[in-house]
């Protein structure tokens, strides 16, 4: 965890979940850290009880009140911390919604939210911050994507895609950024426990609920700590469970099964 002291790290949605699990972290491992999430009220929580774990006083713990699927918003959020005298080394996205359900019963802003805030608040931040990254030649941007993004799921078809995205758009930009020095992550991890994970298992269908239970659940500690040594080796592709790792090489096989329990499950259901 050395390699972290004095970085300066941006996370988004890190005042919850995996990306406050990491930012805990992070701050104990002697980052200068700054999260950013919509909600002042847990920023100001958060930041405070970030600042509990610091182990310099000169360690900066900072906080962005922004909306990642607001580009407009978010340049002007982050133009106000961030600019060639303060550049980050090491961006995680890890801000993200759910929204589970049968596609026919879902309504057409369960999919645009999953698709701004997943997947294009990771465009955004990012297209704002690996600039800054180029001009220093240096950095290092983490993804989070989902399990849901490599295997579609019955209740996922909102979600899924927006992970799926992510994972794709990593890989443009593993390629993209690589001559500037800037590594790339993705992360794919399975149910982890976060208020996500709460909002999820109260909205998804009962065959999701079915299909999902034996995908592995970590906790968002287990998943952050697995995250952070995938950054020291500089690895591309993060998969948090071991389950994960066996399903990702036969998504497609995975996916056909998948399917036929679904079928199966939907039809004792009528």
């Amino acid at each position: 965890m050395k390699i972290f002291k004095n970085k300066k790290v941006l996370i988004t949605g890190g005042s919850s979940g995996i990306g406050l699990a990491l930012a805990e972290k992070l701050v104990a491992a002697g980052a200068n850290l700054w999260i950013l999430a919509r909600r002042e009220k847990l920023l100001d929580e958060t930041v405070s009880q970030l600042s509990l774990k610091k182990v310099s006083s000169d360690q900066i713990i900072g906080k962005i009140k922004a909306d990642v699927s607001n580009y407009s918003d978010l340049k002007s959020a982050l133009g106000e911390v961030f600019n060639e005298n303060n550049i980050p080394d090491l961006l995680i996205n890890s801000a993200g919604v759910v929204h589970p359900g049968e596609f026919l019963k879902m309504e057409p802003e369960d999919f645009q939210a999953d698709i701004d805030i997943d997947y294009l608040g990771t465009v955004y931040t990012t297209r704002i911050i690996a600039p800054l990254m180029v001009r220093n030649r240096s950095g290092h941007i983490v993804n989070i994507s989902s399990l849901a993004g490599i295997v579609p799921i019955y209740g996922y078809s909102a979600y899924s895609p927006a992970k799926s995205a992510i994972s794709i758009f990593s890989s443009i930009l593993k390629t993209e950024l690589t001559p500037y020095n800037i590594h790339v992550s993705v992360v794919y991890p399975s149910d982890t426990t976060t208020p996500q994970l709460d909002f999820d298992n109260a909205h998804k269908p009962a065959i999701t609920k079915e299909i999902t239970k034996g995908g592995g659940l970590q906790s968002a500690d287990q998943v952050a700590e697995i995250i952070l040594k995938g950054i020291q080796k500089n690895k591309f592709t993060i998969i948090p469970t071991f389950i994960a790792k066996v399903l990702k090489p036969f998504s497609t096989i995975v996916g056909q099964v998948f399917h036929i329990f679904a079928v199966s499950e939907f039809k004792k259901e009528k």
